[in-house]
């Protein structure tokens, strides 16, 4: 009888994703029966997105509050792809009320229905948990060359790196991220509906208000950082001139933006709270 042929790894595009504060969800849901439709009606959402069978390697796992796809890197246009979904994912999970932190990366990967282990996931996992600290998702700036060599049929290397180059922005610290507060990314990249930005801002900012009460300065942190990006999305939209065709084209849009609350305080208070800690330690 022959024996069965020994596992091996494979080299793949992997993208990890963690729910940020999930303990509190999770206790969100022992006050709150209905939190836990919510959630799980975020998780199908999710597989939805995921799964949707346009790339043939594609293997998803989900498991408690954490998610891995991961694509072959030949797949053509697999970065592009793996990017879009989790774009896609980020901003349909924060429109929910979900807030998500990650990474992408290339590695060996065993990854099939049961099994998901080997170097690339641990890769992933460090990237996840000692760099991107905020709730972002990063993203190993190596992707771009699997971009260029596995590209559509139809575009050059400089087409296929300029379309996954627009899934990506720079943070402050050189990181490369992707920014799911700013209409750029919500609407022109995600294609979410235009007049519904002012919609998904304001649960940004629901987040951000109840983040920036939190007594824990690590979580403080991690809400400054989101306050600033928060910012930066409603200055755009405060800097559009009076004369501008947007303005006459979506004006409940642009006022509903202006009059988001800018929690000045709440920010001022929480920075002082992560001040004293640090001269503390």
């Amino acid at each position: 009888m022959a024996s069965a042929p020994l596992p091996s790894y494979e080299r793949r595009l992997i993208l990890f994703l963690d729910f940020l504060g999930f303990r509190e969800i999770v206790a969100e849901i022992n006050d709150d029966p209905a939190a836990l439709g919510r959630l799980i009606a975020g998780l199908n959402a999710v597989a939805r997105i995921v799964e949707d069978g346009s790339v043939e390697s594609e293997r998803v796992t989900q498991f408690s509050d954490s998610l891995v796809v991961s694509y072959r890197v030949d797949e053509t246009c697999g970065v592009f792809w793996l990017l879009h979904a989790m774009a896609m994912t980020v901003v349909e999970l924060a429109g929910r009320g979900y807030l998500l932190r990650g990474a992408v990366t290339i590695g060996d990967l065993l990854h099939d229905d049961r099994h998901v282990v080997g170097p690339g996931m641990v890769a992933a996992y460090e990237m996840e948990s000692q760099r991107a600290i905020m709730p972002r998702v990063i993203i190993d700036p190596a992707v771009l060359d699997i971009a260029r060599e596995h590209r559509g049929d139809l575009h050059t290397p400089d087409d296929e790196e300029g379309y996954v180059r627009s899934f990506i922005a720079v943070d402050d610290d050189g990181e490369h991220f992707f920014d799911y507060v700013s209409w750029r990314s919500v609407v022109e990249i995600v294609g979410a509906d235009d007049d519904s930005y002012g919609t998904y801002l304001a649960e940004i900012s629901r987040l951000i208000e109840r983040g920036l009460r939190h007594s824990d300065t690590r979580v403080l942190r991690k809400y400054l950082w989101l306050h600033r990006h928060y910012l930066a999305a409603i200055d755009l939209f405060e800097a559009i001139p009076v004369d501008h065709p947007y303005r006459a084209q979506s004006p409940e849009n642009c006022e509903m933006i202006a009059s988001l609350p800018r929690f000045d305080a709440l920010c001022a208070a929480a920075s002082a709270s992560v001040a004293a800690e640090q001269q503390r330690s």
